[in-house]
């Protein structure tokens, strides 16, 4: 089959990992999918990409036009209906038949779009959420479901998983994620966090998941806050399209401290302890939902975070995911009757 894929294409690690997962389960067929202008060199993936034709083909549907030339439309990705992100989007893609993976939906503000989304959810053939709270809005379709993250079901024995001592910490820009003024003092409680880490010995690497949502300045922003001592002794990794280094580098410690849901979602998967610094609830959600026991802390209320108050187990405590794990498989149940 020849397949349209409605998917974040803008190298960010969670929703790179969500399309090498799918093209790996299903080889046999071809794929096509639109980039903002990020370069992809994937076998059977065919993407058309540069800003300009982006913006050309949301005006002039030829989005439409391009997913009708295919058999099925896949619509794959995690935060893929948020309000106010979605002034742009095309959420019929023509004709074909539609199946939506791994996402969440919201935040939203308004009766308006949740009422809009239902309507599109009802004419998909097959909607999976990965967490109750969003399944809950729509369950009343008899074409809803809802499984754990796509990224779960991710194959990660060739990965080289140690126990180093040594901490990621994934971080983002809150202007692109969030709101400017959180931006500072999110900064400075890293700061301080990196500070608290040297201390106990950690080596502490910052690690940017997507460069288009400017992680990568935030880094830096981090980095020229720090002493030189600390300067000399941070790392940091920039995702740049190479998963596997990017995962190795995940698996090169026994910490993994997160902004990014998928950084935390990688921990759990690579046996890391975890400690969610988060922007948005999907994060908590999937915590809670799963009962895994960990501190939170929300970047709207930073200022309740302090290194000090963490303890040794914060550090090292493991969490039992099989079931997650398993549950993960279910996104594709559907999609395995007609592609396997």
């Amino acid at each position: 089959m020849k397949i349209y894929l409605d998917a974040y294409l803008s190298k960010n690690l969670g929703d790179d990992l969500f399309i090498d997962i799918l093209l790996k389960r299903y080889p046999n067929h071809k794929y096509v999918a639109i980039s903002k202008g990020e370069k992809y060199n994937i076998k059977n993936l065919k993407v058309y990409r540069n800003s300009y034709f982006y913006r050309a083909i949301k005006k002039f549907a030829a989005e439409k036009y391009i997913a009708n030339k295919c058999d099925l439309v896949i619509t794959i990705g995690g935060s893929m209906y948020i309000e106010n992100n979605d002034s742009n989007r095309d959420f019929t893609l023509g004709k074909n038949k539609r199946y939506i993976l791994g996402s969440n939906f919201g935040p939203y503000q308004t009766n308006e779009y949740l009422k809009n989304l239902h309507s599109v959810f009802k004419n998909a053939e097959d909607v999976c959420f990965r967490e109750e709270y969003s399944y809950n809005l729509f369950k009343d379709l008899p074409n809803v479901r809802y499984a754990q993250d796509i990224v779960f079901s991710l194959d990660v024995r060739d990965i080289k998983i140690t126990k180093s001592k040594r901490a990621i910490i994934s971080v983002i820009d809150c202007k692109s994620k969030l709101d400017e003024k959180y931006q500072g003092i999110y900064e400075q409680k890293l700061v301080d966090l990196i500070e608290y880490l040297f201390e106990k010995d950690y080596k502490v690497c910052l690690m940017s998941f997507c460069k288009a949502e400017n992680d990568e300045l935030a880094i830096n922003r981090i980095i020229n806050k720090l002493d030189e001592k600390s300067k000399n002794k941070i790392e940091k990794y920039f995702y740049n399209g190479n998963i596997e280094e990017a995962l190795n580098n995940i698996g090169n410690s026994s910490v993994v401290i997160g902004s990014r849901f998928h950084a935390i979602i990688l921990g759990l998967l690579m046996n890391k302890a975890v400690l969610p610094i988060i922007y948005s609830n999907k994060t908590k959600n999937v915590l809670e939902e799963n009962n895994i026991d960990v501190k939170i802390f929300n970047i709207k209320n930073i200022n309740e975070f302090n290194p000090i108050n963490l303890e040794e187990n914060d550090f090292t405590k493991i969490h039992n995911i099989d079931h997650m794990i398993n549950s993960s498989q279910n996104q594709f149940k559907q999609l395995d009757t007609i592609l396997k």
